[in-house]
């Protein structure tokens, strides 16, 4: 998987997933809202905040439920540069969705440091073509796609050479049933594009996003608001302050969890090995000439972590005893205890 930074985070580290608090339009247009959502998404352990920019006029036909409610919902220019200024004395990543190609053009000019593309927008390609001639990393949610979709998403993409892309598995169902999340699909979506993935949650609550990250999600969005019960079709699937800085922690203890993927024990572990695993040792008296067997060996847990290891058992089973071994006795080559098992 292609890994690539955006100011100060690496997008694709398998251990430092990105964290958006999708803002949206759960500002309802309330400049003075939005800071105060962007102040509390950095202390509720965001890494980035996302606003949705979209011409009314260019985006949607005139009197559909989607033009009222993103008619008025805009920022200006300048605006939008104090959000930036802000996000960046925050720690936060700002940047936006466009929702059409005006929208996407004020954005670039703004020096936006990342472009989302909407499920809506995802076979938008004239879009996608714009934003990779800027050369601005960019996010692909896939919430309407379905395999084929995907495939040609990859055939499109594949002909650039621009690499900082990541794609994010979406359902775009508001809320999404944890039934109908059906999270192990995200490894067929990794095998189909060699971007990072992530994942763009609709459900209710925290559990999906937490899952995605233990099934390789690197970047994790989720919308944010203020106030569940308030007017707009995001604002029900959102989570307030509080909630989406639990669901931070527990993506970040999932993070420690995963670890490496290295099979190597760590030295603590390696102390323990040698005084946890089984020894051989005589269960009785062994005369000289005794054939080892079950019935006359044990495997113990010894006050020194020195002996045979019980794999060395089938080396000795049925043959001669060359010495005489008391009970307990450990038994081990060239011991303090001088005696052999050859």
């Amino acid at each position: 998987m292609n890994s690539f930074k955006v100011s100060n985070f690496i997008i694709g580290n398998p251990l430092r997933t990105f964290i958006i608090a999708e803002i949206g339009i759960n500002h309802d247009g309330n400049f003075f809202k939005c800071l105060k959502m962007i102040k509390l998404a950095a202390k509720s352990g965001a890494n980035a905040v996302k606003i949705q920019t979209v011409d009314h006029n260019e985006s949607y036909e005139n009197k559909t439920k989607s033009y009222k409610e993103f008619k008025n919902k805009n920022f200006s220019n300048n605006q939008i540069k104090r959000i930036i200024k802000l996000s960046k004395k925050l720690n936060l990543i700002f940047f936006s969705t466009p929702g059409d190609l005006k929208s996407f053009k004020r954005l670039a000019d703004l020096k936006v440091p990342i472009i989302k593309v909407s499920s809506g927008l995802s076979n938008n390609f004239p879009l996608i073509r714009e934003i990779i001639k800027k050369k601005i990393p960019l996010i692909i949610s896939t919430g309407f796609s379905e395999r084929s979709d995907l495939i040609d998403l990859k055939k499109f993409l594949n002909k650039f050479k621009f690499k900082k892309i990541s794609i994010l598995k979406c359902s775009s169902k508001y809320p999404l049933p944890y039934k109908e999340v059906n999270m192990d699909n995200l490894h067929q979506i990794q095998k189909i594009f060699k971007y990072p993935i992530g994942y763009s949650d609709h459900s209710l609550g925290i559990m999906a996003p937490v899952v995605a990250v233990a099934k390789g999600a690197r970047i994790i969005e989720k919308h944010f608001t203020l106030d569940n019960k308030a007017k707009g079709a995001d604002h029900k699937i959102s989570l307030k302050p509080k909630k989406f800085a639990e669901m931070v922690r527990y993506i970040r203890e999932t993070e420690k969890i995963i670890g490496s993927n290295r099979i190597k024990l760590s030295k603590d572990i390696k102390k323990n090995k040698k005084r946890s695993l089984r020894i051989l040792a005589a269960k009785c008296m062994i005369n000289k000439g005794d054939k080892f067997s079950l019935e006359n060996i044990k495997f113990v847990r010894p006050n020194k972590p020195k002996g045979k290891s019980p794999k060395f058992f089938f080396k000795i089973e049925n043959k001669k005893s060359k010495n005489k071994f008391y009970k307990d006795q450990i038994i081990w080559k060239n011991s303090e205890y001088k005696y052999s098992i050859y």
